[in-house]
Order: C-alpha cells, then structure tokens, then sequence
C-alpha cells in the first residue's frame, strides 16, 4: 500500500497559488510567509501572484522570502512570483534568492 502511494506522489504535481491583497506591511509578509511554510511541503510549485499586493519594501519581501525559496529550490521545486516590479526583481538578483519571476501579462487568463 505504501508504495502505490508513493508511486502516485512521484507521478503528480501540485501547483497551489497564493495571492495578497492590499499593503504587505510586516505583519502582512509574514502571514504569507507562514503560507508559504505550510505549503511548501506538499506543493511541488507556489506561485505568489503580487499583482493586487502593494510592496513598500522589495528588499523586506526579499528578505522573509529568501528561506521558503531555498527550501523549495533544494527540494528541486519552485517558487513563482508573478508581478514582481523590476524593483523588487532587482532584489531578488542581489540577495541571489532562487525564485522565478513571471510579467503579470503572461499569465493565462
């Protein structure tokens, strides 16, 4: 029985998306972070979609982001943020946190 279990996780792939809304204040980046713990272990791909979120700080956001991206990018998963201002790209590539960047106008409708 614990094979064929096995066998299914190995063969699917689960993508879950999160997608905050409004000022990511401390308290805000830290929820979605919290999130991003819990889903990291079943989720082969999290995508944050920062489209709606309002980032006072790119290099905080970077910050409490860089631990959750380590841990998926070891576990030969990723980490997904759609929208992402050039701003906080920028960020991303300094602090050489392991997460992808997507345009917000190259996701599917």
């Amino acid at each position: 029985m614990m094979t064929e279990v096995l066998a299914a996780e190995q063969c699917g792939w689960l993508t879950t998306i999160l997608r905050p809304a409004g000022t990511l204040d401390p308290s805000a980046i830290g929820r979605l972070v919290t999130a991003l713990s819990h889903l990291m272990a079943t989720s082969d791909m999290v995508i944050v979609d920062l489209t709606a979120a309002d980032i006072g700080s790119p290099r905080r956001l970077v910050t409490s982001l860089r631990a959750p991206a380590v841990s998926l990018d070891r576990a030969g998963r990723c980490l997904l943020l759609v929208g992402a201002s050039p701003a906080l790209a920028d960020e991303l590539d300094r602090a050489a946190v392991p997460a992808v960047t997507l345009a917000a106008d190259m996701m599917p409708a």
